[in-house]
Parts: C-alpha cells; structure tokens; sequence
C-alpha cells in the first residue's frame, strides 16, 4: 500500500517542479525581451551631377579653322570642413556623404564645353551657356575664353618703314619758342620750315619763312631765315623805317623788297674767300629798297645830290640799323652797291660793324 503514496508524492513533486519551471521561463522570456524593429535610417543613395545639354557650335566660315577655348566648369558649393564642425556643435548632424561632397541637395553643375572663335557667332554662344549656368563666373578663371580681336592691319606701320623714318620729333629750345612768340605779339606773318642741314656750314635747326611785318607790310620776295633774324628786322622797320616813310612822305609802306635770305655760299659769292657768309646760317638778310602807299619805289642804291628826301631817307634808315644788326654793308662797300647786307654776325670783340 506504500508504493500508491509514493506514486502520488512523485506526482506531486513533478508537477511543482513543472510548475516553478515554466514560471521561471515565462519571466525570462518577459525581462529579456528582444526587440527586432528595425531602427536604422534608410540609406541615402547618391545622385551623379547632371550635365546640361551642349549648344550647337558654331560651324567655322571657309577657309578659317576654329580654335578650341579650355571648357568652363564651376561646381555648386559644397560645405566646408569648418561649417561642417559648426553644424555640429550646433547639433545639425551631417552625414558622412555630406561630409565627404556627395550630398544629393546640391548637384554639381557643368557648364558644356564650347569651342571658341574669333568671329561675331561665338561671343553669343559663350553668352548663351553662362546665362544657362545661372551662376557667378569668375572673371580671373573666364579670363581665357574671351576672343581676341585680330589687330587692325590699318593701323601698324608698312613693313618697308625702317627705324631712322618713324624718329620723335625735336624739342624746340626755349629761345627759338620766346622769338616766335615776340613775332606773334607784333603781328609778324611766317611760316615754319623744315630744318636745313646742308653740311657743317649750310646749317639752319629752326627756320622760317618771312612773308609779312607788322602794319600789314609785305616781305617780297618772302625770304627763308632764322627767327632771330627775323625780329630784329620786324623791329627796325617798325620803330625806324616806318616812321621816317611817314614823316617825309606822309604815307606809309607797302612793302618791304628782299634779294636774299638764307643761301649756301661763302662772303660775296666768292669761291676764294675762305670765309662763309652769314647767308649760310639763316642769319643774314638782304633789303633793295621798299615801296610806298602811294606806290612809289625807293631803291638802295647812291642817290643823285638833288635827291633830297630819297637820300636822307636812306641815310637815316641805314644808321638806325647799326642797333638792330651787328654787320650793316650798303653802297659804298665792294658787292654791295644795290642793296643793304644785314647779319647778326657774333664777332668775340662784341662790336658791330657798320659801312
């Protein structure tokens, strides 16, 4: 009768022994829960940069080649190293493709490659892509792509021009600009001239031709000479010879007559005289006689004894000279029996010599 007791005490201890055991399990299986969800963000894929479509290019006129520019390429914007450290302290995290450039919110852009000519069409088609880009181009960068007009073939000197042609002009000396400036003043009519350069004796840097003196008196013939010379004539006449005209013929001058002005030659047309005339140089000049108003002509040449007004005329005007000219030769002197020989002759002991 024992072993029922026993058999129904095992029983019993089974069945608390399964009891506590699927107690114990449904606890574990209520703490250590697994959770399965799947938390992770989803990935981000990226996207490649688009490429706008190229425009037409131009086609090249005949007989001209197009030359290829370098291509125009400027990328959008992508964060720094310091913005991205900034985001992050601020607690806007970026994510590693961002970090790294490949952030699908901001594509790069690329502007198509254009070939570039010198001709009218490629400046729009270059006009054409940077308007599409629709961003800031950098002028250092696009620096290259601008065409360069060919040079104007008009302008540039003949191949044949040599060096020695194309010479800078000569600064003229301040005295030679104050003489002209004094002629200017007295209302002396001239004209400038080329220089003249005819060997070490025949030399004239800054002459002029002598066409008219103040009071509207003609110089004829017009006469080639240095200013100097010039104003020291247009002086003269002026201060001495116009007044003595009116006091003894109450009328006033016409002109002036001239034999001579600048000539390569030496004194007296000599061929054995070893001096040079002061022709040469543009400093000397010759006067025959002048004609009045009333159209008279008094010529310098020995008046008669009952030539009362012509010889006193002459006489006074010819004796004024000596204070505007170093040199003054008239009738009387060899070779000068017809005219008056005026010069600015500088002799070192500083005297003029009047005859």
């Amino acid at each position: 009768m024992a072993y029922p007791s026993l058999l129904r005490r095992t029983a019993s201890v089974a069945a608390l022994a399964a009891a506590l055991t699927s107690c114990s399990v449904s606890g574990l299986m209520t703490s250590f829960s697994i959770d399965t969800k799947d938390n992770s963000p989803p990935p981000q894929t990226r996207v490649a940069a688009t490429v706008p479509e190229q425009p037409p290019v131009p086609t090249p006129a005949p007989g001209r080649a197009a030359s290829p520019a370098p291509s125009i390429a400027k990328a959008a914007a992508t964060p720094t190293v310091g913005q991205d450290v900034a985001q992050a302290s601020a607690g806007q995290g970026t994510s590693i493709d961002g970090y790294l450039g490949f952030a699908a919110e901001t594509p790069a852009v690329t502007i198509a490659t254009t070939d570039i000519t010198t001709t009218g069409p490629t400046d729009d088609a270059v006009a054409a892509v940077i308007a599409e880009a629709k961003t800031d181009i950098d002028p250092i960068e696009t620096a290259s792509i601008t065409p360069v007009a060919p040079p104007d073939m008009s302008q540039m000197p003949p191949a044949s021009q040599s060096p020695s042609q194309s010479k800078m002009p000569q600064i003229m000396p301040l005295a030679e600009r104050q003489c002209r400036s004094e002629l200017a003043k007295m209302g002396v009519s001239f004209a400038e001239m080329e220089a003249i350069a005819n060997g070490v004796h025949c030399d004239v840097p800054y002459p002029i031709k002598l066409k008219g003196l103040s009071g509207d008196i003609k110089v004829s013939p017009a006469v080639t000479i240095n200013c100097e010379t010039a104003l020291s004539l247009a002086e003269w006449v002026q201060n001495d010879v116009a007044p003595a005209v009116r006091v003894r013929y109450l009328t006033g001058i016409a002109s002036i007559n001239t034999m001579g002005g600048y000539s390569c030659r030496r004194m007296n047309n000599g061929s054995k005289n070893p001096g040079w005339s002061e022709h040469a140089s543009g400093n000397a000049i010759d006067v025959g006689g002048l004609t009045l108003n009333s159209g008279k002509t008094i010529d310098v040449s020995k008046k008669s004894i009952f030539a009362f007004r012509e010889r006193g005329l002459l006489t006074a005007i010819r004796t004024d000279s000596c204070s505007y000219f170093n040199t003054v030769l008239g009738p009387g002197y060899p070779e000068h029996d017809d005219h008056l020989h005026l010069d600015l002759m500088q002799r070192n002991s500083g005297k003029h010599y009047c005859e």
